[in-house]
C-alpha cells in the first residue's frame, strides 16, 4: 500500500483530528498539499473525512452491534468508520475494495491481529446488515442518530424551533457545502469575474443573496491566478450579507471589534475611500491572526484602508474616546453551531453549557464598544450560530441595558424572503443552503 492511498490517509487524517484536537479542513489541507494528490484521490479522501466526521453519532450506531463495548485504540476506530462510512454512504465504490484497502491499511498501521479483527467486523455486518435508526423509539433519539447531532442540540433547536423546522436544518448540514467567493469590486465586477471564471467554473453563478457573491457547487476556486491576484475571496453567501447592514459610507470611521482572519473586514474595506479619510480598524487578541488580516488585505489591495491591532474587544472603551467611529462591526465569538456543515467537528466539541457562557462575552463586547460609537451611529452584531442565547436574547439584553440604542430591520442589498426574527436577520442552513448566521442592526440615538 503506498503513502499516497486516499483511504490510508484518510485514517490517518482521522486519527489526528479526533486524537489530538486539530481543525478537520487545515488538517485536510496540510495533507492533500504534502503528499500532491490527484484531483480524483483528494475528492475521495475529502468525501470520506468530511463524511466521517459529519455522520459519526450514526456509524457509531451501526458498528455498536459488532463492537460490542471493545475499547479500541483510537486509528482502529477511525479505520471502521472508514469503511462503514464507504459501505455505506458512497454508492460508487466497490465492497471489495472497502475490504481489501481496510485490511491492508489494519496490518500496516497495526499487525495481522488487528486485520483479522477489522475483517470479521466488516464480515459480521455485511452478512447481518447494519442496525436500522428507524427502529429507535424515542424520536429525539432517533432524530439524533440519523442526523448524527447531540441529543442535548436536537433537544435545544426543537424547542426554540420547533420539531419541523428542527429536522429541515438536520437534513441538510450533513450535506456538502457549496463554493461561495466575494468579488473583491475595487478591482473587478462581478460579471467580469464570473465571465473569466466559468470556462474552468462553468457551474458558477450569481448568488441569490448578494450581488458580489458567486457560488458554484464545488471546486478549487482559491488555487487560481484571479484568487491570487486578489479579484476574490473565499466567503459564505451569509457572511457577505454583514457588511452591507453597516450602511458603509466612503469617508467613515469603522471598527471591526473581532476582525480574523478578516474577510469582513475586507468586505467593509471595499465601501471606503481612504482618500476621503475612510478607514477599518480591525481588532484581534491574537498577533498571528492579526498577520492574517494583514495577509489578506496585501492580497486584495487594501491595505491602505485597513489598520490591524491587537487588542481584546472587552478593553475597547479603555482605549479608544467616546464616539471614534462612525459604524461598529460586533462579529462575536460564538458557538458556531450555524457552521456544521463546513466544520462539522463543531458538533461534538461544544456542550449545553457554551451558549451562556459566550453570552457573557458577547455581552461583555458590546457593552465596551457602546460609548465609541458616534451619536447616529449604526451598530452591526453578528454571529455565526442559530440558538437564541447568543443572538436574539444577548441584543434584548443589551438594549435593555443601553436605552440610547434602538434597534431597527438589517439593510440587504437583494431582499431576503426567508429570513427570521425580523427586525434582526436569521438565516438558518436550510432557507438558502448557506451557514445558519444571526445579524442584528442597532442606532445609537441619543
Amino acid at each position: 500500500m503506498t503513502p499516497n492511498n486516499p483511504r490510508l490517509l484518510a485514517v490517518e487524517t482521522l486519527s489526528r483530528v479526533t486524537g489530538q484536537g486539530g481543525y478537520s479542513n487545515l488538517t485536510l489541507d496540510h495533507v492533500i498539499n504534502s503528499h500532491k494528490l490527484t484531483p480524483r484521490d483528494a475528492g475521495l479522501l475529502t468525501n470520506i473525512v468530511y463524511g466521517v466526521i459529519q455522520h459519526q453519532l450514526t456509524l457509531d450506531f451501526y458498528l455498536a452491534p459488532f463492537i460490542k463495548g471493545r475499547k479500541l485504540d483510537n486509528w482502529i476506530r477511525c479505520l471502521l468508520d472508514t469503511a462503514v462510512y464507504q459501505l455505506q454512504y458512497l454508492d460508487k465504490v466497490p465492497a471489495r475494495a472497502v475490504f481489501f484497502d481496510s485490511t491492508e491499511i489494519a496490518k500496516k498501521l497495526g499487525h495481522q491481529g488487528i486485520a483479522k479483527f477489522v475483517t470479521g467486523v466488516l464480515r459480521n455486518a455485511q452478512r447481518t446488515g447494519f442496525p436500522d435508526p428507524a427502529a429507535i423509539a424515542d424520536p429525539v433519539k432517533r432524530l439524533s442518530i440519523e442526523s448524527s447531532t447531540p441529543v442535548w442540540l436536537v433537544e435545544k433547536l426543537t424547542a426554540q424551533l420547533g420539531e419541523p423546522k428542527t429536522r429541515a436544518i438536520l437534513n441538510v448540514i450533513n450535506a456538502p457545502a457549496h463554493a461561495s467567493l466575494r468579488v473583491n469590486t475595487t478591482k473587478i465586477t462581478a460579471a467580469a469575474l464570473l465571465a473569466s471564471l466559468q470556462p474552468e467554473f462553468p457551474d458558477l453563478k450569481e448568488s441569490p443573496l448578494t450581488p458580489v457573491g458567486l457560488i458554484a457547487p464545488g471546486g478549487h476556486l482559491a488555487g487560481t491566478s484571479a484568487f491570487v491576484k486578489g479579484e476574490y475571496t473565499m466567503q459564505d453567501e451569509s457572511s457577505m450579507l454583514v457588511a452591507p447592514s453597516l450602511d458603509i459610507q466612503p469617508g467613515d470611521a469603522v471598527l471591526d471589534a473581532c476582525a480574523a482572519p478578516g474577510g469582513k473586514t475586507t468586505h467593509i474595506a471595499q465601501y471606503l475611500d481612504p482618500k476621503q479619510g475612510g478607514q477599518v480598524t480591525a481588532l484581534d487578541l491574537h498577533a498571528n491572526k492579526v498577520r492574517l488580516i494583514n495577509r489578506n488585505a496585501k492580497r486584495l489591495g487594501l491595505t491602505d484602508r485597513i489598520h490591524a491591532q491587537v487588542l481584546d474587544a472587552r478593553k475597547v472603551a479603555t482605549t479608544f474616546p467616546a464616539n471614534s467611529f462612525d459604524k461598529i462591526l460586533v462579529d462575536a465569538p460564538c458557538s458556531g453551531l450555524g457552521l456544521i456543515r463546513r466544520k462539522p467537528e463543531i458538533k461534538y466539541t461544544k456542550t449545553p453549557e457554551d451558549p451562556a457562557h459566550l453570552q457573557q462575552i458577547q455581552l461583555a463586547i458590546l457593552n465596551s464598544v457602546a460609548p465609541t460609537l458616534k451619536i447616529g451611529g449604526r451598530l452591526t452584531y453578528s454571529t455565526c450560530t442559530m440558538v437564541k442565547e447568543e443572538n436574539q436574547d444577548v441584543v434584548a439584553q443589551f438594549l435593555a441595558a443601553h436605552p440610547e440604542f434602538e434597534q431597527v430591520s438589517v439593510p440587504t442589498l437583494k431582499p431576503l424572503h426567508k429570513a427570521h426574527n425580523a427586525p434582526a436577520l436569521q438565516l438558518f442552513p436550510d432557507d438558502y443552503d448557506t451557514d445558519g448566521f444571526f445579524i442584528a442592526s442597532l442606532i445609537r440615538r441619543k
